[in-house]
């Protein structure tokens, strides 16, 4: 029989999450949701195959190249196992509550250096 979750033992593990680097990947692909605007959208699988280029990589090239397919596959699984994206009904991802938190987390994590 399992026991029921308490909610500082949740808090306990999302801080625990929070204090892990994301892998690249899951950052970049958790930045994707948010369009120009700051406004995180629903993505289908070809939208995301084709919206991240070398830019985020390498800021000096020109973007000319997407992800590969199975490079995008293991960031979604790898999202999804966190519990950062889920897919919806109609075959889109969409970024979690947890995933929008980790996004926020990892960027100024980043910015502090």
């Amino acid at each position: 029989m399992t026991r029921p979750m308490f909610i500082s033992e949740r808090s306990d593990e999302q801080a625990e999450m929070f204090a892990k680097l994301l892998p690249k990947d899951v950052y970049t692909l958790l930045r994707l949701f948010e369009n120009y605007r700051g406004i995180d959208l629903p993505q289908g699988w070809q939208d995301l195959l084709q919206v991240y280029h070398s830019v985020f990589e390498d800021p000096d090239k020109r973007p000319k190249t997407s992800w590969r397919p199975d490079r995008l596959r293991k960031a979604l699984d790898k999202a999804q196992e966190l519990g950062l994206i889920e897919l919806q009904r109609n075959h889109y991802w969409m970024i979690t509550p947890e995933g929008l938190k980790a996004r926020k987390a990892e960027t100024v994590r980043r910015m502090k250096g």
